[in-house]
């Protein structure tokens, strides 16, 4: 991801809008392509050496920023590692003490200083076991200059270009206060898809009926997260490419812009034509929801546990996508929604809704750290609180389904998703 420095964009009537690169321009996918293959070539060898190739491959050019924002996303991708016999500052330490009983240590012997730079090298080799050329190679290894490229990035250049074009877009978004989407009607699929992933990322939103069709969804930007704003930042901006697979829509983005935090405002939609690198595969399983999955199973009860995907409209005032639906074989069911980056008035906001317009067979599972008085108002709304530390314990979650579970009023039945069998345990070799 782009930092600060490298954003190429200009503030217009206090609109932020940035220096997107035309993806048919020739000359700048030529250039891409060139720093991708350069940072290929220099596989196995020291950072220093790449950078040096990458100064003289941008010369004299006025783009550096163009330049270094391509660099950027190539070493992001790129993987570096310490090559030693021995950790680096063990050899420094080994090589100084020895230095300092024979000091002056000189580059040459002569009958003033009988020993040199390369005898204290030799005399530390032999104490540690290792050759000479060792130690001069490890001394700095752990030096960012130093370090050795393991992992080329695998980007083609028309790739680099539109992955370049997206970071513009998420740079900004690291500086929101708050971001408005409208989402114009579309298939619902697609609909439980974006909002799948709102919640993957744990993103703090309401969504509500837009006057002219479609939702609006507000998306509370890091810079309103005051305690976990890097961490959140990095979230939202990561929920760019997400929204990209959605077909038809706009986003305007209140931010604090330079040094001052200018209030500024940044837009962008599917006009921008910005190209997502994620698969387009729907709704997938994550690692955290294959664990509760499996943990449910194993509990061995008529219930059954799986993904559901169905979007619950909440009188026009918000939407709920449960991340899980419980179901009996007696036609009871119990929706369990997870919270995320939630704050408490956040989340007390949320359970009126739910009070008000969602349904009652409702497991809310909230964490830890807002327990606070979230347990009465979710009582309130008719709805069972189950709060987790790190994950969610399955007995627990079992006990929940148990007092909630209803059978749906007769026509309202969502539509089930295909349950997610537990994954297979397979054996794992241990490494070294």
């Amino acid at each position: 991801m782009l930092t600060a420095d490298l954003i190429r964009a200009r503030v217009v009537k206090g609109e932020v809008r940035p220096r997107y690169v035309a993806p048919n321009d020739e000359e700048v996918r030529a250039l891409a392509g060139v720093m991708a293959e350069t940072f290929r070539a220099h596989l196995g060898k020291r950072r220093a050496e790449l950078d040096a190739a990458l100064a003289e491959l941008t010369g004299e050019g006025t783009d550096y920023l163009l330049h270094r924002g391509l660099a950027k996303l190539l070493f992001d991708r790129s993987t570096y590692e310490v090559r030693s016999p021995i950790e680096p500052q063990e050899l420094r330490r080994a090589v100084f003490e020895a230095s300092a009983k024979v000091h002056p240590a000189v580059r040459v012997a002569d009958a003033l200083h009988p020993v040199s730079r390369d005898d204290v090298l030799a005399q530390v080799a032999a104490q540690l076991g290792v050759e000479p050329a060792a130690v001069e190679q490890g001394l700095y290894a752990d030096l960012e200059d130093e370090q050795v490229m393991t992992e080329a990035p695998d980007l083609a250049g028309e790739a680099l270009v539109q992955r370049y074009n997206l970071a513009l877009a998420q740079a900004a978004l690291l500086r929101a206060t708050k971001l408005v989407v409208h989402l114009d009607e579309g298939d619902p699929a697609r609909y439980r898809q974006l909002f799948r992933w709102v919640k993957f990322y744990r993103l703090i939103h309401r969504a509500e009926r837009a006057a002219g069709g479609g939702w609006m969804l507000t998306l509370d930007g890091p810079v309103s997260v005051f305690q976990q704003s890097n961490k959140y930042g990095l979230q939202l901006a990561e929920f760019l490419p997400a929204l990209l697979l959605f077909p038809s829509w706009s986003a305007e983005a209140e931010l604090r812009w330079g040094p001052q935090k200018r209030e500024v405002t940044f837009r962008v939609s599917h006009d921008d034509e910005l190209v997502s690198h994620l698969p387009d595969k729907g709704a997938y399983v994550t690692r955290e929801e294959q664990w509760v999955l499996d943990r449910f199973a194993a509990l061995k009860s008529p219930w059954t546990l799986a993904r559901e995907g169905s979007l619950i409209d909440l009188d026009g005032r918000g939407v709920l996508i449960p991340d899980f639906v419980a179901r009996h074989p007696d036609g009871r069911e119990a929706l369990v929604e997870v919270l995320g980056f939630w704050r408490k008035e956040t989340l007390q906001a949320r359970i009126e809704l739910l009070a008000s317009a969602g349904p009652k067979n409702l497991v809310l599972a909230v964490p830890w750290k807002l327990r606070g008085g979230a347990e009465d108002e979710a009582t309130a709304a008719g709805a069972e609180a189950l709060f987790f530390k790190e994950v969610i314990v399955a007995k627990e979650l079992l006990e929940r389904v148990e007092r909630v579970g209803a059978k749906p009023a007769p026509g309202t039945e969502a539509p089930a998703e295909a349950a997610v069998k537990p994954k297979a345990k397979r054996a794992t070799k241990k490494k070294g």
